[in-house]
């Protein structure tokens, strides 16, 4: 009688093991990046650009989203939190948001997708990403998590031109200048 009652309790144990292993298994296939993303960028002449801008007498200036992922990923800390690793990294513009598309890792061992969404702003001669948002996959987690972040846009002396207006658009930041002219 007492050896049914634990070879029943070991049968139960060992169901409850593969049940909890199994769901352990399944949350990090579900968290798992969906796509390859990385840290690589491509260096960025703002400056050149907006003088390019002033020589061709153009008021303006667009930084495409391919020169907002660049600059971006060249500023990234790739340290989020204590635990927690940017391996890769995708940025969407659309319309005054950003939205990051990030692979991360948690204490070096348990890959996982992120998508964070911020808020933009540009305030003197940087770019501001505000947290609005932040999602494990489809599990909501607080963007508290996530800092503002601060991208130096480094352009020509204000004795040359002065920003007149910046409007961001999807998949693009335009920013308008006032050129002073010395003549």
């Amino acid at each position: 009688m007492m050896g049914r009652v634990f070879k029943r309790l070991f049968i139960t144990l060992v169901v409850l093991v593969i049940i909890v292993g199994g769901a352990i298994w399944g949350l990090l296939r579900y968290i798992a990046p969906d796509q390859q993303l990385n840290l690589n960028y491509s260096p960025i002449d703002v400056k050149q650009k907006a003088l390019d801008m002033v020589k061709e007498l153009k008021p303006e200036l667009v930084l495409t989203e391919e020169d907002v992922n660049n600059l971006i990923k060249k500023h990234l800390d790739p340290i989020i939190k204590e635990d927690v690793r940017v391996e890769g990294a995708k940025f969407h513009l659309v319309e005054d948001r950003m939205i990051a598309d990030l692979n991360v890792t948690y204490r070096q061992k348990i890959p996982a997708q992120i998508r964070a969404e911020y808020g933009l702003k540009w305030e003197d001669h940087q770019l501001i990403l505000e947290p609005k948002d932040l999602s494990l996959k489809s599990i909501r987690l607080p963007s508290d998590i996530l800092e503002k972040v601060s991208i130096p846009i480094d352009l020509p002396a204000d004795e040359v031109i002065s920003i007149k207006d910046v409007k961001f658009e999807t998949g693009q930041i335009r920013v308008k200048f006032h050129m002073k002219l010395p003549f």
